[in-house]
Formats: C-alpha cells, sequence, structure tokens
C-alpha cells in the first residue's frame, strides 16, 4: 500500500468535523498567542493577528450551533457512566454531560443575541454563563 502524502493526510483530517476544528482551534490559538507576543514590538501586526484569532473563534462557535443534538446523543448513550472503571469517574462523567447540555443551548442564546436574531435583557450575563458552563466543562474532563 502507497504511502499517503501530507496532502492527503491533511485533506483526510479536515474531511471531518473534528479535524476541522482541531485545526480552526489551532489557528485561533496560536494566533491568539502570536498577537499577544507582538503586541510591542509589532502592534501593527498584534493587531491583525487579533483579528484573525477572533474570526476563527468566530467560526468555530457558528459550527457549533448544530452540536447539541451530537451531545444529547452522547449523553443518552453514556447514561449514568457504568462502563467508566469507578464512581468518581462516572459522576464527572454525567456532570460533564450536564453541563455540555447547558452550554450548547446557552451558546446559542449568546451567538443569536450577537448577531441580533433575537433580543435578550442582559447579554453579559448570558455570555458569563456561557463561560462558566465552558469552564466547568474544561474542568471536568481534566479531571477525568
Amino acid at each position: 500500500m502507497m504511502k499517503k502524502s501530507s496532502l492527503d493526510e491533511f485533506c483526510d483530517m479536515i474531511d471531518t468535523y473534528g479535524g476541522r476544528d482541531k485545526v480552526i482551534r489551532t489557528l485561533c490559538y496560536t494566533t491568539k498567542l502570536a498577537c499577544g507576543l507582538y503586541q510591542t514590538t509589532n502592534p501593527d501586526l498584534s493587531k491583525k493577528l487579533g483579528i484573525f484569532s477572533s474570526k476563527m473563534s468566530a467560526t468555530r462557535a457558528t459550527l457549533r450551533l448544530l452540536d447539541d443534538w451530537p451531545m444529547l446523543q452522547h449523553t443518552m448513550r453514556y447514561g449514568l457512566g457504568h462502563k467508566e472503571p469507578d464512581r468518581a469517574m462516572a459522576v464527572m462523567g454525567v456532570l460533564a454531560n450536564i453541563v455540555d447540555n447547558i452550554y450548547y443551548p446557552v451558546e446559542k442564546v449568546c451567538w443569536l443575541a450577537e448577531h441580533r436574531v433575537i433580543s435578550v435583557k442582559e447579554p453579559g450575563k448570558w455570555d458569563t454563563a456561557s463561560s462558566v458552563c465552558w469552564v466547568l466543562s474544561i474542568f471536568l474532563n481534566l479531571l477525568r
């Protein structure tokens, strides 16, 4: 069997949702880091990198608009975590799933409000709730 070229491997990766998200996430965080590193030495470049990072972040948020359905499916399949090696892992898995299932609709409200599709009284509170869910999800998954 012939070895795949780097181009073939890259295209195979970005042909999947998960692979594409990894590339976009890497671009987002790499340019965000570079933005900070160049802030004093090259402010113009820093600004451009910040804009690019922001656009990549917005792209990821848009792509996540339909993620609540696969998350719900994952949660239903996971159940109460009976396949986990111990009870602590199962509890953290269930809690992470609860947080994630709250996060997606909250993020959707934030996105819709940001794009003026809907009006919310206090968009800052929705953004805070979204951030809290995001941090809790990362924390619980790191603990696991």
